[in-house]
């Protein structure tokens, strides 16, 4: 992960960036704080009934189910790096007002997600708190020891030696968070093309086996649509470089980096606690990860950011209609499910 540098640049250029993206953000998304009905969580059966086909596709189901562990664990890893944000960055021009409401916004999709990961891991790799995060699954240790431990004690020793926003691994942190954002990001475009759009909304949803996991994950990538830009710009603002250099987009686009390897770690744990046989090379050959992997290839290039119109574009159309559409519609069809189990 390691590509920092100490010191931030000066702090008019800042000024001038931060004034720019504030310019831009009066044409751009507004951040809104959604909540996930308790229905959601009646129909996911989190009992001897669930069924973790939300996806027609079973390889593609334990996929989505294997990154919600993923999700949840970065969600409480950016929390951490916020709490530091607010402290480290206390005021304009450097600081993103919308910085609160992302982290507010990351920290009720863990929660949300929690549910889900406690019920398939119970009994069976219950979550240990480590001295950085508060919910590392054994299968997630990894990512915890290479990324997490490392950056966030990194950041301590920083502060104990009288550096905070200018030292080395507070601005890998903030890198960190929006590399896994821009990620997440095409992850939210694939999901919604994949199975929302294009009519595929009205076949998805009545051949799930489990609307509440469709809805979770619906709900969590709109959101990841709506505030996508704003961790690459904060970081943008504060050290006047870009996040996506070329080097960076080799490693974590064109390879295989520490994300997509926790996800497909993740995914064969999710399987197996499941009863369900899976390869690797059926994870990686499935339409789900495929058409992700093409999505970041895509549009994560050098100087990527999720602003740039025809993405801004795709991100706004898709928030809209989940809004207005998709998301009043499933949730008709998740009461019509509870009513016909009554």
């Amino acid at each position: 992960f390691f590509q920092a540098e100490d010191g931030i640049r000066d702090s008019s250029t800042s000024r001038e960036l931060g004034d720019v993206y504030k310019r831009q953000e009066e044409k751009s998304m507004d951040l809104k704080l959604r909540a996930v009905p308790q229905e959601v969580y009646g129909v996911m059966e989190l009992n001897e009934n669930f069924n973790f086909q939300w996806n027609p596709d079973p390889v593609s189901s334990l996929i989505g189910l294997g990154t919600s562990y993923v999700l949840e664990f970065f969600e409480f890893y950016g929390e951490r790096i916020g709490d530091y944000y607010d402290e480290f960055i206390p005021e304009s021009p450097q600081k993103d007002e919308r910085f609160a409401l992302f982290v507010t916004q990351e920290k009720r999709h863990a929660a949300a997600h929690r549910k889900l990961n406690n019920f398939i891991t119970k009994g069976i790799a219950p979550p240990v708190r480590e001295t950085f995060h508060p919910r590392v699954y054994d299968f997630l240790y990894g990512a915890y020891k290479e990324m997490a431990e490392p950056i966030i004690g990194g950041i301590e020793r920083d502060k104990a030696n009288g550096k905070k926003a200018d030292g080395a691994f507070f601005k890998e942190a903030v890198r960190s968070i929006a590399i896994f954002e821009s990620q997440v990001c095409m992850t939210g475009l694939s999901f919604f093309e994949n199975l929302f759009e294009n009519g595929r909304f009205e076949l998805v949803s009545n051949l799930s086996g489990n609307l509440g996991v469709l809805y979770l994950l619906g709900y969590h990538y709109t959101e990841e649509m709506e505030h996508c830009c704003v961790s690459i710009e904060a970081f943008e603002t504060i050290y006047q470089e870009k996040v996506w250099t070329r080097a960076l987009v080799d490693q974590h686009i064109h390879s295989r980096d520490l994300l997509a390897s926790q996800v497909l770690l993740s995914t064969l744990h999710v399987a197996r606690m499941l009863n369900q046989q899976l390869t690797v090379e059926q994870i990686t050959n499935s339409v789900a990860y495929q058409y992700r992997e093409q999505m970041a290839k895509k549009y994560i290039v050098e100087g990527f950011n999720a602003r740039e119109p025809e993405i801004l574009a795709r991100r706004k159309s898709l928030v809209e209609r989940w809004d207005n559409e998709w998301e009043p519609r499933l949730l008709e069809k998740i009461a019509q499910r509870i009513r016909a189990g009554a």
